[in-house]
């Protein structure tokens, strides 16, 4: 299942710590987590961003994100993350929903 998530750093943390131990997760292969493939990965310079992963279970979700509240509790300012599907696929099903509920 493929999920988006937002995501807000704690503006309080040294970046060049945070990446330290993006590299240390990474290099013990803590993240991605087993069972997560990360499609996209963008921050800006606010210290804000997205990813786009696909999971096989709910629990890979929860090790992807918590390996990083673990390492450094409190390094997400904000975070919010939602199932998600390409609009090319979600448009047709909507239209289809309509029709039903609709009549």
């Amino acid at each position: 299942m493929r999920f988006i998530a937002y995501f807000e750093l704690n503006p309080q943390f040294d970046p060049s710590e945070l990446a330290e131990i993006g590299v240390d997760l990474m290099k013990r292969k803590l993240y991605p987590a087993e069972g997560v493939e990360t499609l996209a990965w963008y921050m800006a310079p606010g210290l804000w961003g997205i990813s786009v992963s696909e999971a096989e279970s709910v629990e890979a979700l929860m090790n992807n994100v918590n390996a990083w509240r673990i390492a450094k509790p409190g390094i997400f300012k904000f975070f919010k993350i939602e199932p998600a599907m390409d609009t090319k696929e979600l448009i047709p099903i909507a239209v289809q929903l309509a029709r039903k509920v609709k009549g």
